[in-house]
């Protein structure tokens, strides 16, 4: 009984090696989807932060143990009499699964910041009264809503250049409307608002 185990596959390590590549790009583009379909609050976005850290980590280290793992299979692939024509080819399109998970990093990392440094407005008009010649401005930009009927609404994203605030002017049953809706904000943190017109110029603002 006993004797030499028998050798590993060398298969085995492209397999190790795939796998390095595939995880961290299929954690990280989930963990952007996730967060994009989210509403995400100023106070939770530490916590996506510490995951996207997490996961740069994480893949930066996965690639290092795959490029290892495919060494491996390199030389024990030679050794066990594959062909170089098929370690060539596998080594290479492993390769680049590995190396394409820094161009996708980059990627979602750009994406994640785009999506929440920007100020999302939803304007409801939940008055009886139509909200003429809605005006929205903040740092850097404006954008004429036009009116908002009764029961209307309207969606308004954008970014801002710099700090401040975002105003509005407006006409209600012939009276000139003006105010701030958000009293701050600063070019690298977004914000979610509902505005909700109810009436002689007033205005309710919640954050969502």
């Amino acid at each position: 009984m006993g004797g030499d185990s028998p050798p590993r596959s060398p298969g085995i390590w492209l397999r190790v090696a795939v796998a390095c590549g595939v995880l961290p790009l299929t954690v990280g583009v989930g963990t952007l989807f996730a967060f994009l379909q989210s509403e995400v609050s100023p106070s939770e976005m530490e916590g996506w932060v510490g995951a996207g850290v997490s996961i740069l980590t994480a893949g930066l280290c996965l690639f290092f143990v795959g490029a290892l793992a495919l060494g491996v299979y390199l030389v024990k692939g030679r050794s066990s009499g594959v062909s170089g024509r098929d370690l060539a080819q596998n080594a290479i399109l492993t390769l680049i699964l590995l190396l394409a998970n820094f161009p996708a990093a980059l990627a979602c990392i750009w994406v994640a910041g785009e999506a929440f440094s920007r100020v999302h407005l939803s304007l409801v008009n939940e008055s009886n009264l139509t909200v003429e010649e809605l005006h929205i401005t903040w740092p850097g930009g404006e954008q004429h809503i036009g009116d908002l009927g009764t029961q209307d609404s309207a969606e308004l994203s954008f970014h801002v250049s710099s700090d401040g605030a975002v105003d509005f002017t407006a006409q209600q049953a012939g009276a000139p409307c003006e105010g701030k809706l958000i009293g701050y904000v600063t070019s690298n943190m977004g914000e979610t608002m509902r505005v909700v017109f109810t009436g002689d110029c007033e205005v309710s603002v919640t954050e969502r």
